[in-house]
């Protein structure tokens, strides 16, 4: 799986080089915040645009990643204590009314 997510990733590594390259020469004026800059390259816009959809995907999967590590922690601490809970049981002392029951019932 994680051969074919490197693939993925390598193709649209070169897809966006690819998109630069060929647009390369190409000048336009890019409004940000009612500002305009103009005579940028949109090859440089491109690849800007790229990079902060690379980083926001890396900012969501980071939460996504601390999201899911704490729940997995959590669910150890229970897992624990379950455990912990049925070796207790499985420790106690049969009780002499519950023998006593039984003794009854067989009889």
């Amino acid at each position: 799986m994680k051969v074919v997510l490197w693939i993925i990733v390598v193709i649209v590594f070169l897809t966006a080089g690819l998109f630069a390259l060929f647009n390369h020469g190409i000048q336009t004026d890019v409004q940000i915040f009612k500002q305009t800059i103009e005579g940028v390259s949109v090859a440089l816009v491109g690849l800007i645009c790229f990079g902060f959809g690379v980083f926001s995907i890396l900012l969501f999967s980071l939460a996504e990643e601390i999201r899911l590590r704490s729940r997995a922690r959590r669910l150890q601490r229970e897992i624990g204590a379950m455990r912990k809970e049925v070796n207790a049981l499985r420790n106690l002392p049969l009780a002499p009314e519950i023998l006593a029951k039984q003794v009854e019932e067989e009889l």
